[in-house]
Formats: structure tokens, sequence, C-alpha cells
């Protein structure tokens, strides 16, 4: 295509004179030899060899390079190195200089790094074309004689650098330009006559290639590096030619003299002659700017007299041969983008915007409003060209509502087929492309959507199948839902659209468990109506097999499938049950009630009742056997009901359910079977037969003797019930008071027998009683209870006759206040009361009790007997007062009132009082500060009559200290055994008994106190006990007893009333000690 085919635009704005005469001024007298322009500056050479550097406000800084001219400079655009080409002789070859322009002298000049003459010798060859890498690794050096030198070496210090001679031809160097790439470097030669390229590899070694056998004239060529790739062009008359390594490259057709090429953004700019006849039209130029890659002219006008264009500032100056310098400023892109929207060129904005990386969303809007533009022009296909490059951006619906009419539906087809390719389409989208797909009947364009496997055209299946039913394409539907896995849509349409139930069974069949479980939840009543047998083969296969990866599902989610076919139900149940015979009770109650509904149809049918017997015997029916007598009654089947009955033992309601049907011979067998589980069913009979006219006098005569050997009733009760019944007679009711009677008065007369032999046991327990506290008790065991070997001391004994060896007790003994021997049994007595005295605590469990119970004396008497109305002490206080003491006979107050029960709580309220600071057993220093150095010889000639002596005094002792008693500790035994080790008392003990009965012994019956008795080596004159003891009277020990009581039911006029239970008060001490100088604090069993 010819330029002057090209649109033409003023893309550029032309600011003449920028310079405002500067550089006319700089340059009066001088000529301007080159140019260049880079790192913020223009930079000019004059035939005075001067180099000026002028910044944006054209401010001059110059330097003397040469002494006598300056041909070329040149400017590195990524580095501050300036390299210049001159003369500082006449006639001697010019010399290569890089400047450092960052770096001054003391002068404030640039600094010259490296220099090098242009040729060895002194050739005056000048200089035509001059280039340098841009990594200052390369340059190189074109001759009028048309050779080349090539400088190799780093050119940015002052180092020598290798030079190669190259020829390209005979010709003038015209230009040069070098550029590298990572591995090579590649050198372009421009002649008047050739195109030549040189291909450096390594240091020596250079590859020639020629590209063309046309040149160019001097300064006209440039490189141009762009999107499209790197071309090395040059400019003829007839057109620009343009060059990369591959070889020759695209040709642009401006014709025309052209002086200068430049490239700058994507634009060649052109300065060429105008053609004309005169002189005055030489000076005539033009300047071109031309975007060869969106074909079009940016900008064109004549200015006068230039010769050079070269960018700097982000815009294009252009030098005149007048030296003036005139500015072409680009116009931003929304400028750009405006004159081409008013002119309907869309298409040339949009390559505008591309080329300068328009942003994606001004790129749509120009696409919309192309699109609009050629749709008001009626050209529908171009217009949705447009908008589909808008899908993402532009809103769908706005495109769609321009071609929903019939005529467009082509163009609306591709619009949605593209939305799909590129995921974008929503449900309408899927179903309207669809709608234009069975419109147009288009079956392969359908096909072909549907089987599409590019994720990237995924669309919504679901809306698709449901578009192709709609539309009868029935078939497609099918096979896209068994593709995409829509089994739920693809049975849907076998059942539905095509009825084909076989298919769709077995589709089912294929299925994994969990997936076929719902679609036959979902589908089954239809298959199960259609196909039973085949259908219920499937469920079973699904509940009872384990071959799909061991997992079963639950029958109970089937039961509702069935709700047409009972009898497949039951065949269905059968079959789960029979694998699954643990399975829920609900599949036994599914498959229970289905059998009462064929029982009711049938009720001759014995097989079917064996089946509900046999079904209501299993575990999980009974476990909710209400539920299973509900059916059972709701459909009247009789052995069920008297089954569950009989399992879940409802006698009572056996009962009833016998008499309702006036059949008493089976109450009356009910009662005979299960009478002596639950008594109360022959008074729950009675209470029935007595209702009833229709019962047999030989029935209630039965009923009546049950009840009275079970003794269920009394007697008034069973008159009562018997004077309501119709069917009772008086020879009945006589007969029946007439035995009562008789084994009543027979049971008095036991009763009176055996409180006659009570009261003889008592008379002689108490006896004995009396006995063991007025006569005394002797310790004459001779042998140790535990190891059955001879006594020797210290030795322990009790009260309940058992001795043993200090070491055997210790050893042997688990509590060392108690008897090892009467140990178990003791525990075995406390347990009994102490559950006595729990249960007196029941008053509500008593009240309840004493509610229900027939005979309500009986209740009573049984919680007199508990000793629920006694006030006693608690038995931990009883045990704790009866504990083993250790004593020393020399210490010990024989008194009738030591022996007996409660003795050794005695002892232990009369070490308290004794030893007021003292608690438990007192440790020696006590003892012998205490005793105050007291302590007299032992005496081992004790007679009896000395010890009754002292058994008199110290029963008046304890009697005038309230029966207190003081314990001898082991360190007293042990300083006693220091006094004299050799003495010690070998005779037996007796300890006499107190007569009268104390509280502690009243309230704890039968059991015998016991209290330890350490015979120690001798016992400490007697004198001490008898003086500390002659001040006290016996009427005040025994002054207590003298007022009389009243006679109690044992003849004992000795009673002591304070023991009585039913006593309106009671002391709070279970001992009945009232002394008032008793220290409260030292009792253990206070509260």
């Amino acid at each position: 295509m010819a330029f002057f085919q090209w649109r033409r635009f003023n893309f550029f704005e032309l600011l003449k004179e920028t310079d405002n005469g500067t550089l006319d001024r700089s340059f009066k007298d001088v000529t301007i030899n080159c140019s260049s322009s880079g790192r913020g500056y223009l930079i000019l050479g004059d035939n005075l060899g001067l180099v000026h550097l002028f910044d944006r406000q054209y401010q001059r800084e110059s330097f003397k390079a040469y002494n006598v001219n300056t041909s070329h400079v040149l400017q590195l655009k990524q580095s501050s190195f300036l390299g210049t080409v001159g003369e500082d002789d006449p006639g001697i070859n010019p010399v290569i200089k890089i400047w450092n322009l960052e770096k001054k002298d003391i002068h404030g000049c640039p600094v010259c790094v490296h220099l090098v003459r242009a040729l060895p010798g002194n050739r005056p060859v000048p200089v035509t074309a001059f280039t340098i890498d841009e990594q200052m690794h390369l340059m190189a050096a074109g001759f009028a004689d048309g050779s080349i030198v090539l400088y190799r070496g780093d050119l940015s210090r002052e180092r020598h650098s290798k030079q190669k001679f190259l020829q390209a031809g005979t010709s003038l160097i015209s230009g040069l330009c070098l550029r590298t790439t990572q591995k090579m470097s590649h050198l372009y030669v421009a002649t008047l006559s050739t195109v030549v390229m040189y291909t450096i590899v390594s240091k020596d070694k250079e590859q020639f290639s020629k590209l063309d056998t046309v040149g160019c004239s001097p300064g006209c060529f440039a490189f141009a590096d762009s999107k499209q790739g790197q071309h090395f062009m040059i400019a003829r008359n007839d057109a620009v030619y343009c060059y990369t390594v591959e070889g020759r490259g695209p040709c642009y057709a401006f014709e025309g003299e052209k002086l200068d090429l430049h490239w700058f953004r994507g634009y060649l700019i052109i300065v060429s002659k105008i053609a004309g006849k005169g002189d005055a039209d030489s000076d005539k130029t033009t300047v071109t700017i031309f975007d060869v890659n969106n074909k079009f002219i940016a900008f064109t006008a004549p200015i006068a007299k230039a010769y050079r264009v070269i960018s700097e500032w982000g815009s294009l100056l252009v030098l005149t041969k007048d030296k003036n310098i005139h500015q072409l400023m680009e116009k931003d892109l929304h400028t750009k983008l405006d004159i081409l929207f008013k002119k309907n060129l869309y298409d040339v904005a949009i390559r505008v915007a591309k080329s300068q990386q328009y942003d994606i969303e001004g790129l749509m809007e120009i696409f919309k409003l192309y699109g609009d533009h050629l749709y008001a022009k009626g050209n529908h296909s171009g217009a949705m060209e447009q908008y589909l490059k808008t899908i993402g951006r532009l809103e769908p619906s706005y495109v769609i509502k321009k071609f929903l009419d019939a005529q467009r539906i082509h163009q609306l087809t591709a619009y949605l087929q593209e939305l799909h390719k590129q995921g974008l389409a929503s449900e309408d989208h899927t179903t309207l492309l669809l709608n234009c797909y069975t419109k147009l009947r288009d079956t392969d364009r359908l096909n072909q959507f549907l089987n599409t496997k590019d994720q990237r055209s995924e669309f919504d299946v679901e809306t698709a199948i449901r578009v192709c039913r709609q539309a009868g394409y029935f078939e497609q539907a099918l096979r896209l839902a068994e593709d995409r896995g829509k089994h739920e849509w693809h049975l849907k349409i076998l059942l539905e659209d095509l009825s084909d139930y076989r298919q769709a069974l077995e589709y089912i069949q294929k299925l994994p468990p969990d997936l076929a479980k719902v679609n036959l939840q979902e589908y089954g009543n239809v298959l199960v109506e259609e196909l039973p047998d085949e259908t219920t083969k499937l469920l079973l296969d699904l509940c009872c097999s384990k071959s799909h990866n061991n997992e079963v599902c639950d029958p109970e989610e089937f039961l509702l499938l069935f709700i047409n076919r009972n009898e497949k139900l039951v065949e269905f149940l059968e079959n789960v049950l029979q694998v699954h015979p643990n399975s829920n009770s609900s599949l036994h109650f599914a498959l229970l009630e289905q059998y009462l509904l064929m029982w009711t149809k049938n009720t001759a049918n014995t097989e079917l009742e064996k089946k509900i017997t046999l079904l209501l015997q299993n575990s999980s029916v009974l476990g909710a056997a209400d539920r299973a007598l509900f059916l059972c009654q709701t459909h009247k089947f009789r052995p069920g009901i008297l089954f569950i009955f009989e399992k879940t033992k409802l006698y009572g309601e056996l009962l009833h359910f016998y008499a309702n049907e006036n059949n008493f011979e089976s109450v009356i067998s009910t009662c005979r079977r299960f009478g002596q589980q639950e008594p109360s069913l022959w008074v729950r009979a009675l209470t029935l037969s007595t209702s009833n006219d229709k019962v047999t006098t030989e029935c209630l005569a039965e009923i009546l003797a049950s009840i009275e050997k079970l003794k269920l009733l009394p007697a008034l009760r069973v008159i009562e019930m018997l004077g309501r019944s119709p069917n009772a007679t008086l020879g009945l009711a006589r007969d029946y008071l007439i035995r009562t009677l008789q084994s009543d008065q027979s049971n008095i007369s036991e009763d009176e027998r055996l409180i006659q032999q009570y009261r003889q046991e008592t008379e002689a327990v108490r006896e004995k009683i009396k006995d063991i506290k007025t006569s005394a008790l002797v310790f004459q065991g001779s042998k140790c209870n535990v190891c059955n070997q001879p006594l020797e001391l210290p030795s322990v004994h009790f009260l309940c006759l058992h001795s043993f060896h200090q070491h055997c007790f210790d050893s042997y003994a688990d509590n060392e206040n108690e008897c090892p021997a009467c140990h178990t049994e003791n525990k075995r007595i406390l347990d009994i009361v102490r559950a006595q005295e729990q249960s007196k605590d029941l008053h509500e469990a008593f009240h309840g009790q004493l509610e229900k119970a027939d005979d309500p004396f009986t209740v009573l008497a049984d919680y007199f007997g508990r000793g629920v109305f006694n006030s006693l002490p608690s038995w931990e206080t009883a045990i704790s007062g009866h504990q083993g003491v250790r004593t020393d006979l020399s210490s010990v107050s024989w008194g009738p009132q030591n022996a007996g029960p409660g003795f050794e709580a005695k002892l232990r309220k009369s070490e308290g009082k004794s030893c007021a600071n003292l608690t438990g057993f007192t440790n020696e220093g006590r003892v012998r500060l205490q005793e105050n150095a007291s302590v007299r010889p032992t005496r081992i000639d004790v007679t009896e009559g000395r010890l009754r002596n002292a058994e008199v005094i110290g029963a008046v002792e304890r009697a005038a200290s309230n029966n207190a008693a003081t314990t001898t500790s082991e360190a007293r035994h042990r300083l006693q055994e220091g006094t004299n080790a050799k003495n010690f008392l070998t005779t037996p003990v007796e300890i006499p008994r107190q007569t009268v009965v104390t509280q502690s012994a009243a309230s704890v019956p039968n059991y015998v106190g016991a209290v330890k008795a350490v015979v120690a080596s001798g016992s400490s004159d007697f004198s001490t006990s008898l003086r500390k003891s002659s001040n006290l009277s016996l009427r005040k020990a025994y002054g207590n007893q003298a007022n009389a009581e009243p006679e109690n039911p044992f003849k004992e006029n000795t009673y002591d009333e304070s023991k009585n239970p039913f006593a309106d008060e009671q002391s709070s001490n279970p001992f009945g000690d009232d002394e008032d100088d008793y220290n409260d604090s030292l009792n253990p069993f206070a509260e």
C-alpha cells in the first residue's frame, strides 16, 4: 500500500522555534557538524572542535573536545558515556574519544575515559559512520573508503582496545548500527550501494552476510525496536527497506528524496525534500510521521530547511539549517481516540489503543461503541463480532436484548456459544442457547454442545436436560444425564418420558448403594407397582447382601415403597429378618402389623397364627410390649393378647381379660399358675368374682380358700366383698367365718403359750444378769487364746474371760480396745442394731406401709420391735464406751460398779476427770510429774482381805465421783516394772460386779463390755487409795438408789426410771452422770 493511500491524522502538535533563538545565537558563525541526544541533553558538535550540551531550558554547557573539528557525537541511552569523533591536527587521521559526562575535571569539563586513533598510522581518511554498543564492549567506525574498524575491549576505561579491519566494499560507509543479544552481536552496515551484516560470535570471528544490493545516503538509516521485532531500516527515494538477522524484511513505499530517517515510539519519522523546479524549492522539506503498524500517517507538515530529527524529553526535535529547533509533541491517547470516534474510525481506534497498552476496560468500551455503530448501520454480523470481544466485561443482557428477534437468532446463538465457552453462562443463558438450537432444529450443533468436554465451556447440566425434555429431545437429555452422572434426571426421563421401567431398574442396579438407595426412595413406588418381583429382589439385595463394599442399606427406609403391595412387603420383611434377626424393632412391628391384617381377613389360618405367635416371642417385640399389645387388641388377636399379658407379667390384666369373657375357670387357672409369684391375684380374682353374676360357687370357694390359706385379707373385708356378690351364699360365708375364727383361736392360744415361754426365758436371763452383776468375775485363764501357750506377764485380759500375751495381742488384734476372739460376733450384733437404727428414720416408708397394709397393727408391731419408739444414744458412743484398758493392780479401784456393760466407757469418763489435760494414753513423763515422785515400792504380799477392802473403798470412791475411773498408762506400768522387776502378782484377779444396772448396760442388751487389765509386776500400796477415799460416805455413793420406783412388768422394784426410753425427759449423758465438776470439753461423746 502506498503511503498516499493511508489515512492522515494530526496526532502531533508542532511547536516552532522552541529554543527562542538560542541555537542561532550560539552558532552564529559556527557550523553544526553533528547531533545526538540522550540523558536529558541535546548534544551538538561544531567545526571548532567543541561539544555543546543543551538541557530542556536550552541552557548550554560546552567543552573543547578536539583542536580542529568534531565530526560525530553519539550519546548512549543507557549510560552517561558520550562518544565523539574528530580531528586534533589537520591532515591526520581522526581520533575517537569516550567521555564520562558524570565525571568532571578541575575545569568542570567531562573526563575522557578512552582515546583511540580511528586508524593505525596517519592515513587521513574521514569517518563517515560511527556506532557504540550500549554495553561498552564493541565500537565500530566506518570510513569514506569503505573500510570498517571494529574495536573490542572495555571502552569505559583507559585501556588498549583491539582493532580489526572489516572491508565491506569500496563505497562510502553511510550507516552503522550495533545490537547485542545474550550470545552474539550484530553489526549492520549500510553503504551507498549495499547492506551487509557481521555476526560477531567470538573475539576474533565474524560472520559476513550480505542483506541487499542497494544502499542509502549518509544519515538515511535507523534502527527500529518494536513489538514486531528489531529492524535495521534504510531510506531510498523509492521506499524504506527493513532488514533483520534473518534477511530482508518488510518494505514501505514512501517515495521522495529522504534527508533523514528516525524511529520514535513505534513511529517512523522521515524528513524529505519537496520536489520543485527552482533553487527556491531546494530548501523546502517535509516532516512526516508514519504509524507503520496501524497503517496511517500520524502527522505531516512542511518545515523549511529541516535536515535532522532527534528525540528527547518525550518529544521530537527537528533541527533546521537556519539553526532553529522545532518541537513535535504527541497528543495524549484520549485526544487521539476522540478524533477517531468523531470520524467513526473505531477499527483504527482499537489498533491505536492496543498499540499504546490501553487498559482492558477502555478497550471493552471501544468494542461496545464499535458494535453499537455497526448495529445501527444494520451490520449485525459485524456488530456481533465486536460484542463477542466484550464478553466478561459487558453485561450479556445488553447484547441479548438486541438479538432476540427471530431473524437474528444465528448471531444470538454465536454469542451464547461464546458465553458458554468462556464459562460465563448462567442457567438462563443455557436455556436460551438450547432453545435456539431446538428452534433451528440444528441437531448436530446441539449434540456437539451437549458432548463438549472443554471445562471452560461448562454449562448448567440440569437446565440443559430440562430444555431438551421440553423440546422433545429425550435421547439427548438421557445421554447428557448419563454422561454427567445426573442419575435422578436419567431415571426421571426413563420413567416419566419414556416409561421404560425395566431399563430404569437396571440402571439403578448399576449405581453404588448410597445412590441406589436415594433413587429407590424417590422412584421405588412406581417400580414396585410396575415390576414388583424385580424391585423387591433389588431391595433385598441392597438390604441383605454385603457385596457392595460391605455397605448394607437400612430396610426401614424402604417400607413406604410397598404401600400398595402388602404381600411384597411381607416377603421383603420376612427375608430381611431372616438374614438380620436382630434388626430394628420397627421392622418386626411392621411385619406383625401385616400379619395381623392378613389374619383379620382369614382368621382360620393356623399357619399365620403360628407366625404371629412366633414373632411375638422376639425380644425386639417384647421390648415394646405395649405397642405389640395395642396391635393385637386393635385386630382382636386373642392369642397374642394372652401371650403378651403373661410375658410382661400383667397377670391382673389377664384376669380382667378372662373375667370380661366370663371365663372364671381361666381366672382360677391363672391364679393357680402365678399366685405364688403374686399372691394379690387371689384378691383381685375375688374382686372380679364378686362383681360378676356368672361366677360359680365352686370358683368362689376356691378363691376364699386360697385367701384364707395365704392370709391375704382380713375376714371382715372378705365378708364385705362377699356381701356384694350376687352368687355368694350364706353357707359359703358361714363356713369361711367358722374356719377363720377357729384359726384365730388357735393363734391366740399359741401366742399365749409363747408369751409364757418368753417370760420364763426372760426371767432366767435376768437372773443370769443379776448373778453377773453381783458376783465376782475371776480371771483364771491359764493359756493365751491366740498361741494356746501358758500365760506370761505382761498379759491382757478381757471381761469376756479371754486372755492374751501382750505380744500376741499386739500382733493379732485389729483394735487394741476389742477382744480379738469376740470381735466377729460383736460386729455382727452391732450391724443388726445399726440396721434397726437406720430403719427408725424411714418415716415416709412407715406411714406408707401403714396406709397400704391390710392389718396396720402388724406393721406397727414390727416397728415397735425395731425400737422405733426408743430414744437411744448412738451406738458409736456405746461402742466407744466399751473399750479395753490396760491397767495395773495397784492403781485399779476394784468395785462392783466396774463390771458389766458400759464398764469401759465409765473408765474413759473417769480418766477424763482425773486427767483433765491429757488425751489418750498418758506418757511416762506426765505420769511421773503427776505422781510427784510419790511412787512407792510395790508390795507382793497382797492378801484377799486387803483386796476386798480395796473393792469397798473403790466403790465408795467411784460412787462419790459418779462412776469415774482412771486408766493407768503403759508408762506407769513400765515405771512400776522398773521399781521392782522381780515382784509380779500371780494370783487370780477377782472383779466384783455392781448390782445396779447402769444406763449404758441397759441400753445395750446382750453386749458384754471388755476391759483390758495388764497385770504389772506389783501394785502400789493400797493405803494411798484408802486415805483418798476415807472422807467419802457409802450413803452418798448409793443414795441414788434409795427412792422407791413403781413396779415394772418384770417385778423388779429397783428399776431405774432414767433408763426408760419412753420417759419424757432423759439425761443427755448416756452414763447418767450429773456431777457439776465434770469437764464437758474432755467428753469425747459430747455434742
